[in-house]
């Protein structure tokens, strides 16, 4: 996240279901809201990319990175997805930072014994500085097929997108790896106390092959495997390692009641409202539950409720592929409750 400063405002254009989005005043803490297919894991994704991005070629692996989480089922077959229906370009603003990509033909070098995929190439621009590079290798890169990768192709590593489903214990693993370089392994432990009072302490088992999670148990001599609690606990984890993980720059959840009881949603935004504070980490976090929603607004006005706001997202009754977004304050959201209005 270029100067390390919070994001305030949005604009994106031609970038997946938006062709024109303006979204502003957002927090520190921002949960997204709305109705099925209106552009939250879209709008995470918008802002993943940016948060990635530091120079005109990173920005490609930023855009490869979203587009095989969400295709890791094909991987052989990744297709740049990214552009809306039509588009040949698109863009990416905020107060920190301006992206762009636009695809161009080579109308000066074209001739007839040349080949169209020769003159057919991609610039990509952040903020005043642009870049160009052939669609042939630029597609290479998005299907992880160039093997090559220069240092200006590396993208920027304190951003984390947690996705919908629960982490591989590789990727976990991975996470804890920064919180025991941190030195903060006890805050994590505290952390797992409140979530369940018989947990202990977690625990890293090293194998031949690859280190497994396990958990001590109050109760129990022998570490039981994390995968035996249940993936609410794998979610919890996952976010409270990735907040600190992603100190000074942004985390970005998608669908953040899966696995988590909804007894849990107090200790949830609790955590995430104190432990972004104490890391000067900006969150996107996107939910499809009412009630966590809910919970959210009522924890939200016990913590410093100016940097916590929410999104809902929706479509315009006059032009049902217009997506706009409406930002509330904690209090703002409470009366949306007091008054019976439904706010997903």
């Amino acid at each position: 996240m270029t100067d390390r400063q919070f994001i305030n405002h949005v604009e994106i254009r031609n970038f997946k279901c938006f062709d024109s989005l303006k979204v502003e005043h957002v927090g520190r803490v921002n949960l997204l809201g709305g109705d099925n297919n209106v552009g939250k894991s879209a709008f995470l994704e918008a802002l993943e990319i940016i948060s990635k991005t530091e120079t005109p070629l990173s920005l490609i692996t930023a855009l490869r990175d979203s587009i095989h989480r969400r295709q890791a089922h094909t991987p052989r077959f990744s297709e740049f997805d990214l552009l809306t229906y039509g588009q040949e370009s698109m863009r990416i603003k905020t107060n920190t930072i301006s992206v762009a990509l636009k695809t161009k033909m080579d109308q000066m070098s074209l001739s007839d014994e040349q080949e169209i995929d020769e003159n057919f190439f991609v610039e990509l621009t952040v903020n005043h500085h642009s870049d160009r590079i052939s669609y042939t290798k630029f597609d290479k890169i998005i299907k992880n097929k160039e093997r090559y990768m220069p240092h200006n192709l590396i993208s920027n590593g304190n951003t984390e997108f947690i996705p919908s489903a629960s982490l591989h214990e590789r990727e976990l693993s991975a996470m804890y790896g920064h919180i025991v370089d941190m030195g903060r392994m006890e805050e994590i432990n505290d952390f797992l106390k409140a979530f369940d009072s018989r947990i202990s302490s977690l625990i890293v088992r090293p194998t031949e092959e690859q280190s497994v999670f396990k958990v001590k148990l109050r109760d129990r001599d022998i570490p039981v495997l994390l995968s035996s609690m249940g993936g609410g606990l794998n979610r919890h984890i996952a976010i409270v390692c990735a907040i600190w993980k992603c100190q000074d720059g942004c985390l970005f959840i998608d669908e953040v009641e899966n696995g988590i009881h909804h007894t849990k949603y107090e200790k949830l935004w609790d955590i995430l409202f104190k432990t972004t504070q104490k890391a000067n980490c900006q969150a996107f976090v996107a939910t499809h539950s009412k009630e966590c929603i809910q919970v959210f607004a009522r924890e939200a006005e016990k913590h410093d409720h100016d940097q916590i706001k929410y999104v809902n997202f929706s479509r315009t009754v006059d032009n049902p592929d217009k997506i706009v977004a409406t930002v509330l304050d904690a209090v703002g959201l409470e009366d949306h409750f007091q008054l019976g209005l439904d706010v997903r």
